[in-house]
């Protein structure tokens, strides 16, 4: 099961959580908004496949979680909660790790539903027996509750923090699931507090592992969110793309809860492209779903989102209507996370009814409440309307340091948003730069695997023309010798470039693992260069492909030469190698690049093309003691960006 997130009828983890829905369903995440239908019919099949493995005592539990989560269970009060519990610690099959581990996670989450204060003693004290125990799986499991009821409680940062410990867990136990589950909660709240950029990795991540599992309802479950993200980033088209997915989702497996949130999410969308007709419609599809289900917990946010349409609209009887109402409700419920946005919409409109003394108390009690939760998005936009308000008002001054407070508050805004905008835009960029040279390897790779594979075939013929042909023993001894060499040779291609002679990427990263682990060992320095040709492209383009592969051949022999006997060198793809240079400290590492570097420089191609030269950027770093590879390499590969934006032909290091 997805710890993180799932949709309670009640609606209360997904709002708290800020975005999470899991759907199921078999359509895979593309962080460029497009879905493959092809995969779609495979993931199906694969889903098929594993439904059919369960005994019936895991499918009675499966479908019990299925019927909760999806609302069929109607959940009103702590007390159906602990009914339904009790019902579900019945249906546990026994020796079933998975289930248990399920069940634990809801034992936890829906014991204390309504008090998210006493859920977090609750959390901790089953926290502190999975320690006594031992056991490090439930121990991660339950963490993830305990984010729950932090984040719930306005705890953020706090559940942040032990969002950390769960993921440490899940790597420490090499649990795919729990490490998905830790970076959607990661996800979500990072969102939530404008981590926009953050959050989308995290849950790109999270999408990948999912696939991987053959998880495909917590892939699919992750478009919403992906959705949210781009919304507050300003991509308002890839968000209409995947909130539109989103909702297709939803009413194909008739989530009314989704199809809800979906038409919510649409509305503050359409809002921000200042169509407000189509986003008072939207949130009225949201409220028709609400009454025809009964779905009382969201009347709340769906009243003031109207509110605010209505506001801008200027139908300002209509908003306090509807402010009404969902101050009704929240007494209902007892639900004050809206407080300050419903506080700010009164005054809003009460300040465009010439009731600027009553307007007054509400934008006090909104800047209150978004002070509190240091949500600096929702205060621009309240110092922006109680500036309009004092300036219909008369109240130049004021309305002047309202609107000084707004402008501050908006640029920060808008320097966070395209700083985050330009990262996930790189993100995006590496993404795709290194699934296309991934791409290529693989193709490369999987024509040596045939060659190999097409050996290993010839062989076995050899070894049955043996056994019937014992009057061509000698050809055949001498036949099969000569097979032993082509396979050996064959071996050897399967870990160089075929091009270069070099090592290939997955000998070149053996090699770096085993300098690794000895530099660990021995306590002695590691370092290593990442290079690439500056505008291969152009090389190829002007010159010829032919011309650009005499240059990578050239530039692997001329590297081999300059670089130390003992340092290994290898080409990772395209135009780009690594080299590792044993007992070689930062220090010395920058010296054997810019001399690599400048001798490269130097180098002249006139005798193949008159005006043909090449230039490499060079990256360097330093193996920190207990560092992974992942690490390592991200550093170096940071080293080479900057030489690159800082004018190429040149050498940049990174400690």
């Amino acid at each position: 099961m997805n710890f993180s997130c799932f949709p309670l009828w009640a609606g209360i983890l997904l709002y708290l959580f800020s975005t999470a829905i899991a759907y199921a369903s078999h359509h895979p995440v593309n962080i460029k908004g497009t879905f493959d239908d092809q995969l779609e019919n495979q993931n199906a099949e694969r889903k098929d496949e594993k439904f059919k493995e369960l005994t019936p005592e895991q499918q009675a539990f499966d479908d019990f979680v299925y019927k909760l989560e999806s609302g069929e269970i109607e959940l009103n009060s702590q007390q159906d909660f602990d009914r339904e519990l009790k019902k579900m610690a019945a249906l546990v099959p026994a020796d079933d790790e998975d289930r248990r581990l399920t069940y634990v996670y809801y034992q936890c989450i829906l014991s204390r539903m309504f008090d998210p204060r006493a859920g977090i003693n609750l959390a901790r004290d089953m926290i502190s027996k999975a320690k006594t125990k031992g056991d490090r799986l439930e121990e991660g499991v339950l963490y993830m509750c305990l984010v729950n009821y932090q984040s719930r409680a306005g705890e953020v940062s706090e559940a942040l923090q032990t969002t950390e410990k769960a993921l440490d867990i899940g790597e420490e136990l090499n649990d795919k699931l729990l490490i998905a589950d830790a970076h959607v909660s990661r996800c979500s709240m990072r969102s939530l507090i404008g981590e926009n950029d953050f959050a989308l990795q995290d849950c790109v991540k999270a999408e990948k592992i999912y696939r991987e599992e053959g998880l495909l309802e917590g892939s699919e479950g992750l478009i919403f969110d992906i959705g949210i993200i781009y919304r507050r980033l300003g991509f308002l088209e890839r968000a209409e793309k995947y909130l539109n997915r989103a909702q297709q989702i939803a009413e194909r497996d008739n989530l009314r809860f989704g199809q809800l949130q979906v038409y919510l999410q649409q509305g503050f969308l359409e809002e921000q492209r200042n169509n407000l007709d189509k986003a008072i419609a939207k949130y009225q599809a949201a409220m028709k779903v609400a009454r025809d289900d009964d779905i009382q917990s969201e009347m709340v946010p769906i009243r003031i989102a109207l509110a605010g349409g209505y506001n801008l609209r200027g139908e300002y009887s209509k908003a306090i209507r509807e402010l009404e109402l969902a101050s009704e409700a929240r007494e209902k419920l007892g639900n004050i996370n809206y407080d300050g946005m419903a506080a700010m919409q009164y005054g809003i409109a009460l300040s465009n009814i010439e009731q600027p003394q009553q307007a007054e108390e509400f934008f006090l009690e909104a800047e209150r409440q978004m002070l509190r939760d240091n949500n600096r998005r929702y205060l621009a936009l309240l110092y922006e309307a109680w500036a309009e308000s004092y300036k219909k008002a008369g109240n130049e001054q004021q309305a002047l340091d309202k609107y000084q407070k707004f402008m501050v508050l908006q640029k920060e805004l808008d320097r966070q948003r395209s700083d985050q905008q330009t990262q996930v835009l790189r993100f995006e960029y590496d993404s795709e730069k290194t699934e296309l040279e991934n791409e290529q390897l693989q193709k490369e790779q999987k024509l040596k695997d045939e060659q190999l594979e097409s050996l290993q075939k010839a062989r076995q013929w050899q070894i049955l023309a043996i056994i019937l042909g014992g009057l061509l023993t000698l050809l055949l001894i001498w036949f099969s010798l000569r097979q032993v060499a082509n396979s050996r040779k064959f071996k050897q291609l399967a870990y160089t470039d075929s091009l270069t002679g070099l090592a290939n990427r997955r000998q070149i990263e053996r090699a770096l693992k085993k300098s690794m682990e000895e530099a660990n060992l021995n306590r002695k320095p590691l370092s290593i260069l990442m290079y690439d040709i500056d505008h291969f492209k152009v090389i190829n383009d002007k010159h010829g492909h032919s011309i650009g592969d005499v240059v990578l051949t050239n530039l692997s022999n001329f590297s081999k030469e300059l670089l130390r006997d003992n340092d290994v060198l290898g080409r990772t793809g395209g135009e780009e190698f690594l080299a590792i240079l044993p007992n070689a400290n930062i220090d010395q590492a920058i010296q054997v690049a810019k001399r690599l570097q400048r001798e490269v420089d130097l180098k002249q191609y006139t005798n193949i093309e008159s005006d043909l030269n090449a230039t490499i950027s060079v990256g360097v770093t330093e193996f920190k003691p207990g560092e992974n590879m992942d690490q390592l390499l991200h550093r170096v590969d940071e080293a080479l960006y900057q030489a690159k934006e800082n004018g190429r032909n040149r050498v940049e290091y990174v400690i």
